[in-house]
């Protein structure tokens, strides 16, 4: 149905009118879920290249099809080539709506993401902790985004670079706040805990940190898990990516 709509679209609009650009991106984002990600990736290529041909590099809707691309690209362990897309996505966020807007905050966060997944610890932790000290100021220490996308990832950077005092520091507020929210039993509150049992575990014996019940850690994030493994010498700690406000539906990521 939607190769027909696109089909019809391309016809009578032409292949690089918007509403035909929003077909397509949409059925990027279908193929991807299906798991065709080689037609997603050259799909998400031409559009792409539609919207800087024309609508102009720093377009919004150009910044939507780059990071939807680089979804993709990270789907396929193509790191280099999405890190060079979301550099260019947080350049021109900076650029137009300053370092502190929260589409700023999410071009940091996603990029920092694949950043972790190269294995640049170093950058991915400053561009985590530049968003959550953004984050803790303008939305303060409860708010979802804050406990998320900032203080889980930084949290996971953190483990993976062996700094287990401050990890734990991030995850016992997130926990302590999630169940305030929350409640002990919700799932979320639940992931959380497994979260810090593991930098526990990693400090102290097992017996230590029974008390936050079997082994259940799993990488921070705030979307389903979308990646497949790659080769193993890239961490795989946190993989919250967020999706670019206004996107077609091919949303993100992250």
């Amino acid at each position: 149905m939607k190769e027909e709509v696109l089909e019809s679209f391309s016809r009578q609009l032409g292949t690089e009118d918007p509403a035909t650009l929003t077909s397509r991106s949409n059925l990027a984002s279908i193929l991807r879920a299906q798991g065709d990600l080689p037609k997603a990736r050259e799909l998400g290529e031409k559009i792409l290249e539609g919207s800087r041909r024309t609508l102009g590099e720093g377009h919004p809707d150009t910044l939507t099809a780059m990071n939807n691309l680089a979804v993709t690209l990270n789907d396929q362990c193509d790191l280099v080539r999405a890190r060079q897309l979301e550099e260019q996505i947080l350049e021109s966020s900076r650029r137009r709506l300053g370092a502190d807007h929260r589409d700023t905050l999410t071009a940091m966060n996603n990029l920092a993401v694949t950043l972790l997944s190269e294995g640049d610890l170093v950058k991915a932790r400053e561009l985590q902790e530049q968003v959550l000290e953004s984050r803790r100021r303008q939305e303060g220490m409860e708010h979802p985004p804050t406990l998320t996308a900032a203080m889980n990832n930084l949290a996971a950077t953190l483990r993976a670079q062996g700094e287990l005092a401050q990890a734990r520091q991030l995850e016992e507020h997130v926990v302590e706040s999630r169940g305030r929210q929350l409640g002990a039993d919700h799932p979320d509150t639940l992931r959380d805990k497994g979260n810090l049992a593991a930098t526990l575990r990693a400090q102290v014996p097992a017996s230590r940190s029974s008390d936050l019940g079997p082994h259940t850690s799993t990488p921070p994030r705030t979307n389903p898990p979308r990646r497949p493994t790659c080769p193993p010498t890239r961490p795989r700690s946190a993989r919250t990516r967020q999706p670019t406000p206004g996107s077609r539906g091919n949303g993100a990521r992250a």
